[in-house]
C-alpha cells in the first residue's frame, strides 16, 4: 500500500506480531474489550446475518460470529502478515467460503464495500489517522449493527499513550 499510514500499520503488525498475537487469542480467548462488543452482537442475533469486520486483526470477531451461525463475512485489513495467518486458521477450519479477505486502507476501498448487516471496528479508531473519514464511510455500510471499541478513557491508559507512540519512532515506523 502507497499509504504512509498503511506502511507503518504493515511495519508494526507484522508477521511476528500477528503470530503473537494468534497464540494468545488461542490460549485465552478474545480480549475483555472485544467479548464486550461479541456480547452485545449477540444480544441482538447475528445468525443468518452476514458482517464486515474493518481491522479484523487475527480473526477474533470473525471466528465467533461464525460460529454464531452468520451466513458470510468480509473482512478487510491494512496487515497482509495478518491477513495470511487468518487465512492458514480459516483453511485449517474449513471456513474458506464463509470470509472475504480485503487488504488495504478501508478508506479508499470503501466504496468498492459491499453492505453489512453488522460492521464492526475493534481498537481500529485509535489506530487510523482520519478517525471521523473511518467512522464516516463504515457507519454508511451497516444495515443493522454498528459495534465499535476504542480505548478506555482511563488514567493508565493516558499515562502509556506517549510511550506507545514514542516505540513507532524509534523503530522509524510512520505509524502513530
Amino acid at each position: 500500500m502507497g499509504c504512509c499510514q498503511c506502511q507503518g500499520i504493515e511495519n508494526m503488525f507484522d508477521k511476528k506480531a500477528a503470530k503473537r498475537a494468534l497464540k494468545r487469542y488461542l490460549k485465552k480467548g478474545p480480549s475483555k474489550t472485544t467479548e464486550m462488543l461479541l456480547k452485545a452482537i449477540h444480544k441482538t442475533g447475528a445468525k443468518g446475518l452476514d458482517f464486515l469486520d474493518i481491522g479484523g486483526g487475527i480473526g477474533a470477531i470473525q471466528y465467533d460470529l461464525i460460529k454464531a451461525g452468520t451466513s458470510s463475512g468480509t473482512s478487510i485489513e491494512a496487515s497482509p502478515a495478518y491477513i495470511d495467518l487468518v487465512k492458514e486458521e480459516i483453511h485449517k477450519n474449513n471456513l474458506a467460503e464463509i470470509i472475504d479477505f480485503k487488504h488495504g486502507d478501508f478508506t479508499a476501498i470503501a466504496s468498492d464495500v459491499d453492505l453489512a448487516d453488522i460492521v464492526t471496528l475493534d481498537k481500529v479508531i485509535c489506530c487510523y489517522d482520519d478517525m471521523s473519514e473511518l467512522v464516516r464511510l463504515s457507519s454508511k455500510l451497516s444495515r443493522k449493527i454498528y459495534a465499535v471499541i476504542y480505548p478506555r478513557d482511563v488514567w493508565w491508559t493516558k499515562l502509556a499513550l506517549p510511550f506507545i507512540n514514542f516505540y513507532p519512532i524509534i523503530k522509524g515506523s510512520p505509524f502513530r
